[in-house]
This record gives structure tokens, sequence and C-alpha cells, in this order.
């Protein structure tokens, strides 16, 4: 279950867009845009590294040319990453540091999905209940937040009229496919979650 912790947020510009910015110890958080549910989350013990996760192939961020660090310490006003090839400390400051995770310089290693919107749509892709129907059986789209910035979106479908409980996934994103068991696991829990909370509602 998701625990939530109040935050210390102050408004920032990065690349030219307005933003949210946690300024809390032991964690960097950006709401990027400020309106927008894509977020930047970086604990202690996270990971980060040289590229950016929303333009570049994972094969692109793959690459052995681009620095990853190992997240040590995050202070109010300093973070303290080790790189996983030379076992060498690095000290950013943390609105530098900030700035660079923003614009895409350096990206978040993938490893929660702390925001999950819930969506029921009664038609999908040009299927339509039968006229006559006193039921209509919805889909749900769900999207699955990450805290590198990106999303995750995946299509459900109920087997019965009006039962969140028989929802069955019909489209699941690509990218999910190519995730780590522990990472995959993260996910399913996010959404399973969200799933529970949105059928208190129906």
């Amino acid at each position: 279950m998701t625990v939530h912790t109040k935050k210390t947020i102050e408004a920032r510009t990065i690349d030219g867009v307005e933003a949210l910015v946690s300024v809390d110890p032991g964690e960097v958080f950006i709401d990027l845009p400020a309106s927008n549910p894509r977020y930047i989350g970086v604990q202690e013990g996270g990971r980060i590294q040289e590229g950016d996760v929303g333009t570049q192939s994972t094969a692109e961020m793959a690459g052995p040319r681009l620095t990853h660090w190992v997240i040590e310490s995050i202070t109010a006003e300093t973070v303290i990453g080790r790189d996983t090839e030379t076992n060498e400390t690095r000290e950013w400051d943390r609105e530098q540091l900030i700035q660079r995770l923003g614009a895409g310089e350096f990206s978040a290693e993938l490893a929660t999905f702390d925001r999950v919107s819930v969506t029921e749509i009664e038609e999908w892709g040009g299927r339509h209940s039968p006229e006559g129907a006193e039921e209509v059986k919805p889909y749900v789209v769900v999207i699955a937040y990450g805290n590198n910035g990106r999303k995750f979106t995946q299509l459900y479908a109920a087997t019965e009229a009006g039962e969140w409980d028989s929802l069955e996934l019909v489209q699941q994103d690509s990218h999910v496919k190519e995730f780590s068991d522990e990472l995959r696991t993260h996910f399913d829990d996010a959404v399973r979650e969200a799933l529970a909370v949105e059928q208190r509602y129906h």
C-alpha cells in the first residue's frame, strides 16, 4: 500500500516550464509540469543516469558511454551519487540537479508508480454494446505514472456487465512487457490498488 507523506513544495521554472518541487531531504520530487500528473522522483538508494529517457531508446539509454549513479545522500542543498562503474562519488548542487533532471539531461531509473489514474469509458475502438442491451460492459483505461516521468497505459474490459471484479486486460503497454519481475510486481500492485479504490465508487 502506498504511504503518503506531507512534502514541502516550492514553485520552480524548469526549462521554461512551471513546476512544483519538493525541498525536503531524502528525496528529489518534481511535478513537471505543475498541472500534470507526470513527475520525476529519486530517493536515497535510487539511481539516476545521463540521458533523456523520454527521447532516447532503451538501447541508447543502456549505452556504455552514459554514466549511472546510485544516490547516497539528498540534503536540502546537495545530492551525492556514486558512479556504478568507477565507485567514485560526485556531489551536485540540489537545485542544479533538479534543473538537469527536469530538462532531460539526466533521467531517474524507473522504480515506482506513485500515481495511477483510472478512467471508465463506454466504448473503445469502434466496439459498441448491442442495441437494447440493458447494461454496458465498461472499458477501463489505466494510466500509471512512473518516477522517471514516463506514463504507461493499459486497457481493461469487463467480461460481465457492470462487474468491475470481472475486468481483464485487453491491451497492454508494450513497455510493460520489458519490465523486470520486480518492477512488474510494483506496477501490478499500483494498478491493482488504484482499481480497488475506483471500484468503491461504482
